[in-house]
């Protein structure tokens, strides 16, 4: 096969990532995170209102773990640089949306610690205007937003070197699910991962749509990690399939093998951003493990949300919540299986069973565009 594979230049070590911009200027680890994992909740909510397509709320989300790779949250602001990656998505992926819906959706979604709307935009008062936060384009608080979305995108494009093009692991699920179908233990599996004439798409035996709809899920939530920053988004495709059919518990051939066997298989690949890919058993795990941290970091704040409310008297249900945090870390259980199937389109964020609709306590959710 001619020609040659083609480059990813965001990549990073883990070593690079703990010591990034924002960790050199005293933010701490578990802060800038916490960070990241706020403002990507934000994008996929201001996408989903303005109707983003989902690669465009995914690639935003690339955008804005690179943008934070060359600049510090100290010096700029998280949200707005995530609303500006958004708007940026939205025209490299062509889903074209107007700049007021933005500052409407960020005017709308903004609230106090209690909960109530803020409006920090201004609020319409017209009589009988049911959308106060479409406040008026002419507005000083529509007209100040609008200046600094337009400043913070001309900064995004500079770190960014006017590349748009962001590659999310949903493009290689297809492929993949063919490789692992082909990889099972044949004498142990009879389900099937693709249609055969003996396993139609209706048969017991036929699992590769709800495999899909998982790992597609699970690629949606893999954004608001950096993994995105580590591997390439094809280790991510195969790692996030690995996952979800662990879960499944599909019999396949040992990691190593398949490892092997699909990186053989890639020397040849037509597609350019997958010819020459050497996956690793290594990098297949970490992406899984960061996968279910995430997945227990979202049990963990439900659980204990849950055990807030039934009062502190009730101190037996602490244990309780760290078994089920516990569970939910291990690909053999069935609180791992639901924890992994947030519908498509959701965040990490959004996780199941957490949900994660409640405010975070990170600081980026406090913090403001004014």
């Amino acid at each position: 096969m001619s020609g040659k594979r083609i480059e990813q230049p965001w990549l990073f070590s883990a070593e690079q990532i703990k010591n990034s911009p924002s960790r050199q200027d005293n933010i701490d680890f578990e802060d800038e995170r916490s960070r990241r994992k706020s403002v990507c909740k934000l994008i996929a909510e201001i996408g989903q209102t303005v109707r983003a397509t989902v690669t465009a709320i995914n690639t935003a989300k690339v955008f804005f773990h690179r943008v934070f790779m060359v600049q510090s949250m100290e010096k700029q602001n998280p949200k707005l640089v995530g609303v500006t990656c958004l708007f940026l998505a939205c025209k490299s992926e062509e889903c074209l949306c107007q700049l007021k819906h933005f500052i409407w959706t960020l005017n709308k979604l903004d609230r106090t610690n209690d909960g109530q709307k803020a409006y920090p935009f201004g609020k319409r008062t017209d009589e009988g205007c049911s959308r106060p936060w479409e406040i008026k384009e002419d507005s000083e608080g529509f007209q100040e937003l609008k200046e600094k979305i337009l400043a913070c995108e001309r900064v995004c494009l500079h770190v960014l070197g006017f590349e748009l093009n962001a590659t999310n692991p949903h493009c290689f699920l297809d492929r993949f699910i063919r490789f692992f179908d082909s990889v099972r233990k044949e004498d142990k599996e009879k389900r099937r991962l693709i249609a055969t004439d003996n396993v139609g798409v209706d048969s017991d035996d036929f699992i590769g749509r709800q495999v899909q709809e998982m790992a597609t899920a699970m690629a949606n939530d893999s954004t608001t990690t950096t993994v995105c920053l580590q591997y390439e988004a094809g280790i991510v495709a195969a790692a996030i399939l690995h996952l979800a059919l662990k879960i499944r518990k599909y019999s396949l051939m040992k990691m190593p093998k398949w490892c092997e066997k699909l990186s053989e298989e890639l020397k040849a690949e037509k597609d350019a951003r997958l010819r020459g890919l050497v996956v690793q058993k290594e990098s297949i795990e970490d992406i899984s493990a960061q996968l279910l941290d995430l997945y227990d970091e979202s049990t963990n704040k439900t659980t204990d949300s849950a055990d807030a409310e039934q009062g502190s008297s009730q101190n037996g249900h602490n244990s309780k919540s760290d078994s089920a945090a516990a569970a939910a870390a291990s690909t053999n259980s069935p609180q791992a299986e639901k924890a992994s199937q947030p519908s498509t389109g959701s965040t990490a964020s959004q996780a199941r069973p957490s949900q994660g609709h409640s405010s975070s306590n990170s600081s980026a959710d406090n913090e403001q565009l004014q």
